[in-house]
C-alpha cells in the first residue's frame, strides 16, 4: 500500500514541475506544444514498440486471445457508455469528445504498471500487457481520431471536404504504427538491432517525464485555485474507479477468468485517466486544460483508490 502512495506522489511531484516552470515563465510558452509533439511522433510510438517487444513472446500473444478480448469489450463498453453519458449531461464538441476518451481510457502503463508489479511482481506484467496492448491499439487510432476530428470539427470552413486520406492519416498515426511494429515483431521473432533497439529504448524512456511535464504545465491555469468540480467532472471520477471496475468485474465472471488474470485486470482497470489524453489536447489544441484537470484530479484521487483496491486484492487472493 506504501508503495502505491509513492508512486501516485512521484507522479504528482513531476506534474509540480511542469506547473512551476510554466507558472514562473521559467521556459518558452509554446515549450508544452512542442514537448506534446514529440512525445505523440516519437517516444509514445517507440513505447509501443519496446513495450510490446518486451512484455510478450509469441506464445503468450496468442495464448492471450480471450483476456485481449475481455480487454477489448471493456473498452468498447465504456466507449458506448461515455457516449451517452456525455449526451445526457450536454457537453460541447470539444468537452464533449474529452469526456468521452478520458472515461474510456485509464493510464494503463504510467501509473498502473509500477502498481502492478509493486502488487504482483514479475508474475502479472504479462497480463497487465494483455490488456495494455488493447488500450495502445484502440486509445491510438479511436481515441486519436475522435480528438483530431474535433480539431477538424472546429477550425473546418464551410466547404471543406473530409476525404479518405485526411481520415486514414487520424488511424494510422505514428503511436498506431508503432503498436502494429511491436506485435510483427513479436509474432515474427524479429530482433530490432541492437544500436536501433537501444535508441529506441531511451526515446521511450521519454514519455513519462515528457507527459507529465505536459500535464503539469497545463494545470498552470488553476494556479489560483482549482476551479469548482462541476457534474462532468464527477461522473468521470466515479467512471475511472467506480464504473469501470465494474464493468471489468462482469466480464471477468462471464468469461470465466480466475486467479492472478483476474486481480491484474481489475487493479488495471481502475486506474486513473490515460495521460496521453492530455498531450493529444494539447497538441490538436482540443479542451487541453479540460483534459489536464481530468487527469490531474483523477490522479490525485487516486492516492485514496489505489490502496484501497490493493488492500481489497491482498484480502482475496
Amino acid at each position: 500500500m506504501l508503495n502505491g502512495i509513492v508512486s501516485a506522489v512521484v507522479i504528482l511531484l513531476i506534474f509540480s514541475v511542469g506547473f512551476f516552470f510554466h507558472c514562473r515563465r521559467l521556459w518558452p510558452e509554446q515549450t508544452p506544444s512542442g514537448l506534446a509533439a514529440v512525445t505523440i511522433r516519437i517516444s509514445a510510438p517507440c513505447l509501443a514498440v519496446t513495450s510490446i517487444v518486451s512484455g510478450f513472446t509469441r506464445d503468450m500473444l496468442r495464448d492471450s486471445l480471450s483476456l485481449l478480448l475481455v480487454a477489448a469489450l471493456h473498452i468498447f463498453a465504456l466507449f458506448a457508455l461515455g457516449k451517452l453519458l456525455s449526451r445526457a449531461l450536454k457537453l460541447k464538441t470539444g468537452k464533449r469528445t474529452i469526456f468521452e476518451v478520458t472515461f474510456t481510457y485509464s493510464n494503463v502503463i504510467f501509473i498502473g504498471l509500477p502498481i502492478n508489479q509493486i502488487v504482483f511482481g514479475d508474475a502479472g506484467t504479462p497480463f497487465l500487457f494483455a490488456y495494455y496492448i488493447v488500450i495502445l491499439a484502440v486509445f491510438w487510432s479511436l481515441g486519436q481520431a475522435q480528438i483530431a476530428s474535433a480539431e477538424t470539427h472546429a477550425n473546418r470552413k464551410p466547404g471543406d471536404g473530409k476525404g479518405l486520406r485526411q481520415k486514414i492519416s487520424k488511424i494510422v498515426n505514428p503511436g498506431f504504427v508503432g503498436v502494429v511494429v511491436g506485435c510483427v515483431l513479436v509474432e515474427t521473432g524479429l530482433r530490432l538491432p541492437k544500436a536501433l533497439g537501444l535508441a529506441m529504448g531511451y526515446l521511450a524512456n521519454l514519455t513519462v517525464p515528457l507527459s507529465l511535464l505536459v500535464i503539469g504545465a497545463n494545470l498552470s491555469v488553476f494556479a489560483k485555485g482549482v476551479s469548482k468540480i462541476t457534474a462532468d467532472e464527477i461522473v468521470i471520477m466515479l467512471g475511472k474507479f467506480v464504473i469501470s471496475p465494474a464493468v471489468m468485474f462482469g466480464l471477468l465472471k462471464a468469461f470465466g477468468v480466475e486467479g492472478l488474470p483476474f486481480f491484474v485486470f481489475i487493479l488495471s482497470s481502475s486506474m486513473p485517466c490515460h495521460m496521453q489524453t492530455s498531450i493529444l489536447a494539447q497538441h490538436y489544441g482540443v479542451e487541453s486544460a479540460y483534459a489536464s484537470k481530468l487527469v490531474g484530479l483523477s490522479t490525485l484521487l487516486s492516492l485514496f483508490t489505489i490502496p484501497a483496491y490493493v488492500a481489497g486484492i491482498y484480502r482475496f487472493m
